[in-house]
């Protein structure tokens, strides 16, 4: 299950795809850059291209001896020795630096987005009047970028990148720099698809669409799902609906639409029943409630544009981003709850929320209690 189909999908800008392009292109022909910038939140996409430039460049029984990998609190003039070393009976060697935090601020708490990329660069940042202490090994790798030798590839890996950054600026120039973050779920669900068919089997659009819904973003946790679900399968060819529901990993996105289901009933021992099952995960229970309030919220407000006569393709609009199950779902359950009905529960939701906060009520007793109004 490769991740290349889909990868450039998780960039918003142009120059991201065509670094990827480059990629792909240096994987084709067998001519990898000389370094290389990964990052991003979606580690299943860093692994993959990783593993691609380990194929390409590490060769047969030498491969331990020219692999180096730095993780964390790394020491620059290692990594420099490590890429100047010539490799053993083979082309290339390969250097890996994880995790640096070479590549970000150490100022700035947060990571600069990609959206940030035409904000001032590096020296316009801090006044000019304001004195700063040089970031040594920065610079040290600054001024050695170009001069690696065609014999090294040095790949870092990082959670965040600053492009405002010299240093991100230098591999840019003189290799790639390529962020990989989590994809859409209308990405995704394909992805689902096509990894079942890698396997030989086949899952409906619908069980798919599920799966993404109710599981983390991640692929390699899809990934995971994916196989399960196959093994389960057996000899049997198709993958449905209720297969997913049985197999997927409980998460608490999963579960409230359970426990929605069951408030939209007013099947208060179900709802009691489901609300165990999300504790039992581990979730706090302010988490629990902080999440039930918004879904009550976001199905009132798809509840009044219902009643207003919205197309589904206004609804589409206001809720932009939302998953197309979840949305689906959503309207399921709002056509079986009144206006008054949900307001009721939203001002329930938030005097609850209240008098746990103000120490009045322990918070899973605060939702046992909630829930059994939801037949009043």
């Amino acid at each position: 299950m490769g991740g290349n189909n889909y990868a450039a999908r998780s960039y918003g800008k142009d120059s991201n795809k065509q670094n990827l392009d480059k990629l792909k292109q240096q994987l084709k022909t067998k001519n990898p850059a000389k370094v290389y910038l990964f990052h991003g939140n979606e580690p299943f996409l860093i692994d993959y291209y990783v593993g691609a430039l380990k194929g390409l460049i590490l060769e047969g029984e030498n491969e331990s001896l020219n692999l180096s990998i730095f993780e964390a609190n790394i020491n620059i003039d290692d990594i420099i020795d490590a890429c100047d070393t010539f490799p053993v009976f083979a082309q290339r060697k390969l250097v890996i630096v994880k995790y640096s935090g070479l590549f970000y601020s150490k100022s700035k708490k947060s990571a600069v987005s990609s959206n940030d990329e035409y904000l001032p660069e590096e020296d316009d940042v801090k006044p000019k009047t304001e004195s700063r202490h040089k970031n040594k090994p920065q610079d040290a790798l600054i001024d050695y970028i170009s001069d690696i030798p065609d014999t090294t590839c040095l790949i870092f890996i990082e959670s965040q990148a600053d492009k405002r950054l010299k240093i991100y600026k230098q591999v840019a120039a003189y290799g790639l720099s390529l962020e990989f973050n989590r994809n859409k779920p209308s990405e995704l669900v394909p992805w689902v698809i096509k990894g079942m068919k890698s396997l030989k089997k086949n899952i409906e659009y619908e069980a798919a669409q599920h799966l993404v819904a109710v599981s983390e973003p991640d692929m390699y946790t899809l990934r995971n799902e994916i196989f399960k679900l196959a093994d389960y399968a057996g000899d049997r060819k198709d993958i449905t609906l209720e297969d997913v529901k049985l197999m997927a990993i409980p998460t608490i996105k999963s579960i409230i639409f359970d426990l929605l289901d069951a408030v939209a009933k007013k099947d208060i021992p179900e709802a009691l029943n489901i609300l165990n099952e999300i504790i039992a995960l581990k979730e706090p229970e302010q988490k629990i409630l902080a999440m039930l309030s918004k879904q009550m919220g976001e199905i009132l407000k798809l509840k009044l544009l219902m009643d207003d006569g919205a197309t589904q393709a206004q609804i589409n609009q206001y809720f932009q981003g939302k998953h197309p199950y979840a949305l689906k779902i959503m309207t399921q359950q709002a056509r079986g709850m009144s206006v008054e009905f949900l307001k009721n529960m939203l001002e329930n939701c938030m005097e609850a929320e209240e008098k746990y906060k103000k120490g009045l009520i322990e918070p899973k007793l605060a939702l046992e209690l909630l829930l059994e109004k939801i037949s009043l």
